[in-house]
């Protein structure tokens, strides 16, 4: 009869928390110990009534315990409930050199067609020999560069978000802003010739990169695993 008064007793100090394994174990060690204190008191000639009130009284407040258990749950709830971000570990180095140099091929095609459709059209004149040659350095020196910031991280894992639109409308706008910004100087020193295409194409190399970043991870390559790759991957957004 008095185990079932105490366990009543913690049971209603418990109520609102999930029953968890360790609320559970808890709650017996409380019992437990309340139990052994009863039996103590009773033993220095207390009736069990008097002695399950001292008891308890002598246990002080619980409410400060139970606070602790529901918070750590609601904790976990709202862990719970955040969208779960796909990740996969790859070797960063390797990844970030090809997908550079795979950026700059693509950004060299498309510079290639525009030329080409400049030539049979007549519009390549004034500086646009210049900004080709000039954007032509920058590649050769930006594809340096990047081999050798990647050769020391080759086999480095490192893990990456898979789902990255943030970053490509990012790269978007910041692609936008550096071709407001050609137009901008095209309209001071030269506006009579139409010169700034080419940082248009180039400015291009922001949002592809992280493009060909995505899409080398979808392919599997430079992966530490080939782990099955989850639905968010294809989403992109």
């Amino acid at each position: 009869m008095i185990v079932e008064a105490i366990r009543y007793y913690v049971k209603g100090a418990f109520q609102g928390v999930k029953e968890t394994p360790q609320v559970l174990e808890q709650q017996e060690e409380l019992i437990a110990d309340i139990s052994a204190k009863v039996e103590d008191l009773v033993s220095e000639g207390k009736t069990r009534e008097e002695a399950l009130g001292a008891a308890i009284a002598s246990m002080g407040e619980l409410s400060a315990l139970v606070d602790e258990f529901r918070a750590e749950q609601e904790a976990l709830n709202l862990n719970a409930d955040a969208p779960l971000v796909p990740t996969v570990e790859v070797y960063s180095g390797s990844l970030e050199f090809h997908t550079a140099a795979i950026t700059t091929g693509v950004v060299a095609f498309l510079m290639l067609m525009c030329t080409a459709v400049g030539a049979a059209t007549d519009t390549i004149r004034g500086f646009v020999g210049v900004v080709l040659l000039a954007l032509l350095a920058a590649a050769v020196w930006w594809l340096r560069e990047t081999y050798i910031r990647s050769v020391p991280r080759w086999s480095e894992v490192e893990t990456r978000v898979l789902v990255q639109g943030g970053r490509v409308l990012k790269s978007i706008g910041l692609a936008a802003g550096l071709a407001f910004g050609a137009v901008f100087l095209n309209v001071i020193f030269q506006s009579n010739d139409f010169w700034f295409w080419p940082l248009w194409v180039a400015a291009t190399a922001l949002p592809i990169r992280l493009m060909v970043e995505w899409f080398a991870i979808r392919q599997g390559w430079f992966l530490v695993q080939d782990a099955a790759l989850t639905k968010e991957v294809d989403q992109f957004a």
